[in-house]
């Protein structure tokens, strides 16, 4: 008996197409599935910024509102002796060097203040800004944001 090479594949024609679509899906599958891990959220929390507001003044003056590009926080209540930490995960999109943030205050019976400084941020870092000061007629220069 003759042995022809044709009646004899070790897988056939059929086999080996649905072996190679497989193959390719398994592939696709692979390199298409690697986005970023659930373990990794934990690490991209700890990259994100973070801006402390402290106030220091030494009467009734309380912050109301922190504002800087891309964040606002308003309805604050920030009273003397206390601070507030904000963590700024929606971006940045002016950067992280040179940042104006203007801080609101004011009392129960006056209208509201502010004043601004440009900071520096890093990542995963807290930077910190202190409102400071009292009345002039207590002696000082009035308030400041340091």
């Amino acid at each position: 008996m003759k042995l022809n090479e044709k009646s004899n594949p070790i897988v056939s024609k059929p086999q080996f197409k649905w072996l190679t679509l497989l193959t390719f899906f398994g592939i696709l599958l692979i390199f298409t599935n690697c986005s970023k891990d659930d373990d990794n959220i934990e690490d991209d929390v700890e990259s994100y910024p973070t801006l402390k507001i402290v106030n220091t003044v030494t009467d009734n003056r309380y912050i109301t509102s922190v504002k800087m590009v891309n964040y606002e926080f308003n309805n604050l209540n920030i009273t003397s002796g206390n601070s507030q930490t904000f963590t700024l995960d929606n971006g940045m999109p002016g950067g992280l060097e040179n940042i104006n943030i203007t801080v609101s205050y004011r009392t129960s019976t006056t209208p509201s203040n502010s004043k601004s400084k440009a900071v520096n941020f890093e990542k995963g870092k807290t930077t910190a800004l202190t409102l400071k000061g009292c009345i002039s007629y207590e002696g000082c220069n009035g308030y400041t944001l340091e």
